[in-house]
């Protein structure tokens, strides 16, 4: 095991200081709502598309429909929409855009060194495929090598993915997330914005279909 799989486990100091202040628990719980914030309704964000520069995004900048998600990748519930999210991606081809904003949690030892391993993926387009394989086993977090997570993702280059995950300091695209949910107000993961609207907790399918096919019809995707 390389000596950045066990280094990169513990959560950076600087991320500290972008974190300071934030109040979030971690989301180990079963009902959708438990441990997120309950607003009491959507809020719009006019400036929404200024925080695309945080993101990682994920179809056409011009398709009609618009996500954003604040996400960590030890989150469980994150896990679970992300599931959600390829769902629709299939449902809805070439209509919907999704941009990731890293958000590792304090709480949560593996978000930071994952965020890095998907960030290394994403210099050699493996991204998306990095993004799949470490929700999908975030169970593996700290007992598999982070070198066989990008062998499975699909990474071509191992020296260059390895020499990224040696590099020292915050990764700068998980500092501007941190920042930008900061400046949003974000508490919790997973939080969505789409087509603007921050919505007070992530949506079900259902809900988030519902959401798509109002945006398509021309209306709003909140009532």
């Amino acid at each position: 095991m390389k000596k950045w799989d066990v280094a990169l486990t513990v959560v950076l100091v600087a991320c500290a200081l972008v974190t300071t202040g934030l109040v979030v628990r971690r989301e180990l719980f079963t009902p959708a709502t438990a441990d997120l914030p309950q607003a009491v309704e959507p809020i719009f964000i006019d400036d929404w598309r200024s925080r695309l520069d945080a993101a990682v995004t994920i179809g056409s900048l011009n398709a009609p429909v618009h996500l954003i998600e604040f996400a960590d990748f030890e989150c469980p519930f994150c896990a679970r929409f992300h599931d959600t999210i390829k769902t629709v991606q299939q449902e809805y081809p070439g209509k919907i855009a999704v941009s990731f904003v890293h958000f590792p949690l304090p709480g949560h030892r593996f978000a930071q060194p994952a965020a890095r391993v998907a960030e290394c993926a994403g210099e050699q387009g493996r991204f998306e495929a990095m993004q799949d394989r470490l929700f999908a086993q975030q169970n593996e977090f700290g007992l598999k090598p982070w070198t066989e997570f990008a062998i499975e993702a699909g990474v071509a280059d191992m020296q260059a993915f390895e020499a990224c995950m040696e590099r020292e300091g915050v990764v700068q695209r998980v500092r501007d997330g941190l920042r930008a949910g900061e400046e949003l107000d974000v508490k919790a993961t997973p939080t969505v914005i789409i087509n603007g609207w921050k919505l007070a907790q992530p949506p079900s399918g259902q809900q988030l279909q519902q959401m798509i096919e109002a945006i398509l019809d021309g209306e709003s995707p909140v009532s």
